[in-house]
């Protein structure tokens, strides 16, 4: 999964594509890549506030 995350960080467009659900991730459960979602939706949100 770190290596997801890692691409995820790397190549956000594809987690746009991800969250529209155009796209899955491979070798992760639903639930997990919902996890992975919510998890860059809170950094989003915590970098805005920072910001």
């Amino acid at each position: 999964m770190d290596t997801t995350i890692h691409y995820l960080t790397n190549n956000p467009e594809v987690l746009e594509i991800v969250k529209q659900g155009l796209a899955s991730l491979v070798g992760v459960t639903k639930e997990e890549e919902q996890a992975i979602i919510q998890s860059f939706n809170e950094i989003s949100i915590s970098s805005y506030y920072w910001n």
